[in-house]
C-alpha cells in the first residue's frame, strides 16, 4: 500500500459521507490505541506492535483495517485518533487516557514523553536571536520562571555555532552573567509553518509538541515533520538595558558607575574564561529580578585559541561581522569593532572593549527620541564627534570613552586594566588590598604563613566546594578519573608503540622527565606553564615541555653525543577554574654530531612517525631558518617591535601549501589587516606579499629566488646554504615529496635560533578544495640553548643540539581507527660503518635506511669521513655489539659487506642482497648460533 493509500485508509473516517464506516473505524482506533498504550508500558514490546497486531487478527479479535493502523506511523496513527476523540479528550475526567502514545515504534522518534512539556508550562515569547526562539516558561515542580531558548536542528546534527553556545554557558558561572542550567535534546513533530527550517532569526514562534491536531489538515502530513530540537533553560532576565534606556528620562552618576562596574566585572569574567562576545549591545545586557546586571546571549561568542603549541584543534577563523541582535532587529552597527565590520582574520576580546565603549556613553547620555540617538551615534561611529557640552560635563569620561573606542585593538584597556583603575575607589576592597599591600612589603614572613594556613583551611576549602557544587552540579563524579574509553587507550597505546619502535630504530634511549619541578629563573621559556602551590608555600610547576630539562641534563653531565627519547604528558593552563589540560607528547633528540646530518634524521624520525598514520601525500613539511627569517624582515622594513604580531598573523596561513590558491586566498584577508591594524606602510606589506606567494616553495625553486632578492650578506647566505644542505640529504633518504622552504614561518620555540621545522596533515573536507592543516609536530635547532645554560665549569665548547615534538594527542585525534603497527623486538642494535672511500656518507645512509624500513635498529657515526677508530669507540661509546661495515664506494646489491660481532669476536662476509635475511636470523639466537658465521 503506498503512501497517500495508507493517509486515505486512516483519514476516510473523517468523511461524514461514511457513518458505518465511521463506527467501524473508532473501534478499530481504539483497539490500536489500548494495544499501544499496553506496549509503551512495558518499553520492549513497541518494536512488536506489528507482530502483535497480527498475531490478535490471526485470533480474530483484530479486523483487518485494525491490523493495517497498527502499522502504520505513530505521528499519523496520533493525528487521526486525536481528531476522531477529540471531543473525549476535552471533555473526560482522565485526559491521560485519550492522550495518544508518543511515537511508539517508530525508529525515527524517542520513546519517552517529552521534558519540556511534562516539566514546563510555556507563558509567553520572549524574543528570538543567536539560532532560536526564547519562551518565558514556568517550571512545575519548583514554580519558578525560566526563560528557555528552543533551536530546531534540520538533521539532528549541532551547527558548530550552536556547540559554541552550549559551550559557552556551560563553562560562565558569574553573578553578572546569565546563569545557565541545562539543555536537553529532544524529538517531536511540529508545525513547517512555525519554523522556517531552523532559522532562529525568524519572527515566527515555534510550536512543538507530541500530539499535534488538526481539524482541518487530518489528510495527508505536508505541513507536519519530524523535528529535532535543542533546549537551553537559563535564567530569566525580565528587562534589558535597552528597554531601559528607553525610559532614561533622570539620569544618575552613581547609578551609571554601579551599572558599569557590574557589566565590566562580567565581561572580565568572560575574557578569563578564554570567550569572547562579539555582540555585546544593551539589548544582550539584561536585568535579573533584583536589578543587577546579566550579560547573555552568546549566540556570536567565539572561543580564543589558547596558548598550546600543538595541540589545539582549532576551527576556522569566524570572521562574523554585523549581526542582528536578541531582538532580531539590526542594532548591532553602532557596538560593531572596526576590525569585525572589516573582516580581520584574527579578532581578540578587545573587539568587545569597543562595544563597551559605546555602552558607557549611553549610560552616561540620555537620549530624549530614538533620532537623537541615531544622530549622535552615528556622528561618534563614523566621524569620532562628541556632543560639546557633554565632553565639557564629563572630561573623565571622555577620556576613557577615546580608549575603549580607539580603532586599533592594542589601545584598548583590557576589562581587568579597568577594574584596576577606572572606577572610584570601593570600601569593600580597601581592606584586602591593605592585606596584599602588607604582604608584599612587610619583612615578617608570618602573614605569608598565616594566609597559606587560610588558603589551605580545610574548613574554607569545604564551603567552596559546596558553592562550587551549588553552581556547577556534582563534581565528585568518581567516572571523571577515567580518561579515556578502552577503545580509545588501545589506540592511545598503539601511537606510543609506534613511536618507541621508530625512536628506538634510531639508537635513542629512554629519559624520563619528571612532570613537576619547583620553580626556577627561567621565565623566559616558562611561558603560560602550569603553577601548583604547596601548603608550605613553595610554588610548583608541571612540564610545559620536555626539552628544557633534558638539556639542564646534557650540560650538567657534559654529554657531547647522545640520543634521547621521551614520551610523556605536558601541561597547559586551563581557562577559568578548570583543571590543567594535559596532552601526550613525544621528543626525540640528537645532541652531537654534524649538524646537517642531525637535522635529516631528526626530520626521517618525524616523517617515520607520520607515515604510519597518514598518507604520505597528506603530510607536509615546511623548513626555515631564523637567520633567514631575520633576513626578511631586515629586507621588508618591518620594524622590531611589530615583528611578534606579524609573525602571528602570518602563521594563520602556515599550514597552507605554499602557491597554492588556499594561500593567496588568505592573503586577501592577512594583508588588509596588516595594513588595518598595524599600520604598515603598503610597501612592506606588498613586500612580505611577494615573500609569501613568490619566494615560498620546493627548495629547488623557492632557494635561488631567495638568494637573487635578498642582499648578499654573510648570515643569510648561511641560512641558504644549510637549508640546501639538508634538502640534499633528505633526498637521499627519498624525503623530497611536499618539502617546502616557507620563509615567512616563525619557530614555534624562542631557542630555535637556526633551522626549524613544522610537519603539517592536510585534511580534506567535504568540498574539492582542502581546508587548513592541522599542526603535527616542530622541531629545530637549539644550539644557543645549550651555550645559554651552560654553567662556568662546562670543560670546552658545547654540543650542538637537534630535536622533534610530536603533538601525540594530535594524532590520536586524527588517526584512522584502523591502521596496525609493525612490530620488532629485536633488541640488538647495529652500527653502520666504512672503510676509506672518503667516508662513504651516501652509502651509510642508504643502508641504514634500508635497515630501519626492515624495522632494525640501527645508526651510523654523525660526521661525514669518520676514520674506522671513530667509529670503533662510538660503538663502544654507545654500548652497540654489531657493525656493517661497507668497504668502498663503488659497492651495490650485488657486492659484499662485513658483518661484525664485538662482543663474540666473529665477523662474516655478507652479499647485499642477503643482509636482512642474515642479520633476522642472526638476531633470532642474539648471534649466538655458530652456524650463521659459517
Amino acid at each position: 500500500m503506498s503512501g497517500s493509500e495508507s493517509t486515505e485508509s486512516l483519514s476516510s473516517a473523517s468523511s461524514p459521507h461514511h457513518q458505518e464506516a465511521s463506527q467501524t473505524t473508532e473501534k478499530d482506533l481504539m483497539m490500536v490505541h489500548m494495544l499501544r498504550l499496553v506496549c509503551a508500558s512495558k518499553g520492549t514490546l513497541a518494536d512488536s506492535l506489528p507482530q502483535l497486531a497480527t498475531e490478535l487478527y490471526n485470533l480474530g479479535i483484530f479486523s483487518d483495517s485494525a491490523r493495517d493502523m497498527a502499522s502504520k506511523p505513530p505521528s499519523l496513527f496520533n493525528k487521526t485518533f486525536d481528531h476522531i476523540f477529540k471531543k473525549q479528550l476535552a471533555s473526560s475526567r482522565i485526559s491521560q487516557f485519550w492522550t495518544p502514545s508518543s511515537d511508539l515504534g517508530d525508529s525515527n522518534t524517542v520513546h519517552h514523553s517529552s521534558r519540556y512539556l511534562n516539566d514546563f508550562e510555556e507563558l509567553r515569547p520572549l524574543g528570538h536571536g543567536g539560532f532560536g526562539h526564547v519562551v518565558l516558561c514556568k517550571n512545575k515542580l519548583d514554580g519558578r520562571q525560566y526563560a528557555m531558548k528552543k533551536i530546531r536542528l534540520k538533521d539532528k546534527s549541532m551547527p558548530d555555532r550552536i556547540l559554541r553556545e552550549v559551550a559557552t554557558l556551560s563553562r560562565l558561572q558569574h553573578q553578572h552573567v546569565v546563569r545557565y542550567y541545562q539543555a536537553w535534546f529532544e524529538t517531536g513533530v511540529t508545525d513547517s509553518y512555525g519554523d522556517s527550517g531552523g532559522d532562529s532569526r525568524t519572527p515566527a514562534s515555534s510550536t512543538f509538541s507530541y500530539n499535534v491536531a488538526s481539524s482541518n489538515d487530518v489528510v495527508g502530513r505536508e505541513n507536519q515533520l519530524e523535528s529535532t530540537y535543542l533546549y537551553i533553560q537559563m535564567e530569566y532576565c525580565p528587562m534589558t538595558l535597552r528597554q531601559m534606556f528607553e525610559s532614561y528620562n533622570h539620569f544618575d552618576k552613581e547609578l551609571a558607575w554601579h551599572l558599569f562596574r557590574q557589566i565590566v566585572e562580567g565581561l572580565a569574567h568572560i575574557h578569563g574564561q578564554g570567550i569572547i562576545h562579539r555582540d555585546l549591545t544593551p539589548s544582550n545586557i539584561f536585568f535579573d529580578a533584583r536589578n543587577d546586571i546579566k550579560i547573555g546571549d552568546f549566540g556570536l561568542a567565539k572561543f580564543l585559541k589558547l596558548e598550546q603549541l600543538d595541540q589545539d584543534l582549532a576551527h576556522p577563523a569566524d570572521t562574523t561581522g554585523v549581526s542582528i541582535d536578541g531582538t532580531g532587529q539590526v542594532g548591532t552597527y553602532f557596538y560593531t569593532a572596526p576590525e569585525i565590520e572589516q573582516g580581520w582574520p584574527k579578532i581578540d576580546e578587545k573587539a568587545d572593549m569597543y562595544s563597551l565603549g559605546v555602552v558607557f556613553f549611553e549610560l552616561w547620555h540620555p537620549f530624549g527620541t530614538a533620532m537623537e540617538r541615531h544622530v549622535v551615534l552615528s556622528d561618534l561611529k563614523q566621524k569620532g564627534e562628541l556632543p560639546p557640552a557633554w565632553v565639557a560635563m564629563f572630561p573623565e569620561q571622555e577620556s576613557l570613552l577615546r580608549q575603549l573606542m580607539s580603532l586599533g585593538p592594542s589601545d584598548r584597556p583590557s576589562a581587568t586594566e579597568l577594574l584596576q583603575n577606572a572606577f572610584p575607589p570601593r570600601m569593600e576592597s580597601e581592606l584586602l588590598d591593605d592585606i596584599l599591600r602588607t604582604m608584599q612589603k612587610s619583612e615578617d614572613t608570618s602573614i605569608y604563613d598565616k594566609v597559606l594556613n587560610a588558603i589551605f583551611d580545610e574548613e574554607m576549602l569545604s564551603t567552596k566546594h559546596i558553592h562550587q557544587v551549588g553552581r556547577l552540579g556534582s563534581v565528585g563524579d568518581n567516572s571523571s578519573s577515567i580518561q579515556h574509553t578502552d577503545f580509545v587507550t588501545e589506540v592511545r597505546d598503539y601511537v606510543v608503540d609506534v613511536n618507541k619502535e621508530i625512536f628506538r630504530q634510531h639508537c635513542a634511549k629512554h629519559l624520563e622527565i619528571s612532570p613537576l619541578r619547583l620553580l626556577d629563573d627561567c621565565s623566559q621559556f616558562n611561558r603560560n606553564a602550569v603553577k601548583l602551590l604547596t601548603q608550605g608555600g613553595n610554588m610548583l610547576e608541571l612540564s610545559h615541555e620536555l626539552r628544557l630539562p633534558f638539556v639542564n641534563w646534557i650540560i650538567s653531565n657534559q654529554k657531547s653525543s647522545f640520543k634521547r627519547y621521551e614520551i610523556s604528558y605536558v601541561y597547559r593552563r586551563a581557562v577559568g577554574h578548570s583543571s590543567p589540560n594535559r596532552y601526550l607528547q613525544g621528543d626525540f633528540d640528537i645532541i652531537g654530531g654534524t649538524s646537517a646530518l642531525a637535522e635529516a634524521e631528526v626530520i626521517k624520525v618525524t616523517k617515520d612517525i607520520v607515515t604510519c598514520f597518514f598518507h604520505e601525500d597528506s603530510c607536509d613539511i615546511h623548513l626555515n631558518h631564523a637567520d633567514l627569517l631575520g633576513a626578511i624582515w631586515s629586507w621588508t622594513g618591518i620594524k622590531v617591535e611589530h615583528r611578534v604580531k606579524v609573525a602571528e598573523l602570518l602563521s594563520m596561513m602556515g599550514s597552507l601549501r605554499p602557491q597554492s590558491s588556499e594561500r593567496k586566498s588568505k592573503w586577501v584577508v592577512i594583508r588588509r589587516q596588516l595594513l588595518q591594524e598595524l599600520g604598515l606602510d603598503e610597501a612592506m606589506v606588498n613586500r612580505l606579499q611577494t615573500v609569501g606567494l613568490r619566494f615560498c616553495g620546493s627548495a629547488d625553486q623557492a632557494l635561488p629566488r631567495l638568494r637573487g632578492a635578498l642582499p648578499s650578506d654573510k648570515r643569510t647566505f648561511k641560512a641558504l646554504d644549510e637549508l640546501s644542505e639538508l634538502a640534499n640529504l633528505l633526498r637521499i633518504w627519498r624525503i623530497d615529496k611536499n618539502v617546502y622552504i616557507d620563509a615567512l614561518m616563525a619557530p614555534n620555540e624562542s631557542y630555535h635560533r637556526d633551522l626549524f621545522f613544522q610537519v603539517y596533515l592536510r585534511k580534506e573536507n567535504s568540498s574539492v578544495s582542502l581546508s587548513e592543516g592541522v599542526l603535527l609536530a616542530v622541531g629545530g635547532r637549539y644550539d644557543n640553548l645549550l651555550h645559554q645554560l651552560r654553567s662556568s665549569d662546562y670543560k670546552g665548547n658545547p654540543p650542538t643540539g637537534m630535536g622533534t615534538s610530536l603533538a601525540l594527542e594530535t594524532i590520536i585525534q586524527n588517526c584512522p581507527v584502523d591502521f596496525k603497527p609493525s612490530r620488532n623486538e629485536a633488541s640488538t642494535s647495529i652500527l653502520v660503518c666504512s672503510r676509506g672511500g672518503g667516508g662513504l656518507l651516501v652509502e651509510r645512509m642508504e643502508l641504514v635506511a634500508e635497515l630501519w624500513q626492515e624495522n632494525f635498529k640501527a645508526e651510523f657515526v654523525p660526521v661525514p669521513d669518520p676514520s674506522l677508530t671513530e667509529q670503533y669507540e662510538y660503538a663502544n661509546e654507545h654500548d652497540i655489539k654489531c657493525l656493517v661495515i661497507i668497504t668502498d664506494a663503488s659497492f651495490s646489491l650485488a657486492d659484499s659487506v662485513k658483518v661484525r660481532h664485538l662482543e663474540l669476536k666473529k665477523e662474516k662476509n655478507v652479499e647485499r642482497d642477503n643482509l636482512v635475511k642474515f642479520l633476522s636470523d642472526a638476531m633470532a639466537t642474539q648471534f649466538r648460533n655458530p652456524y650463521i658465521w659459517i
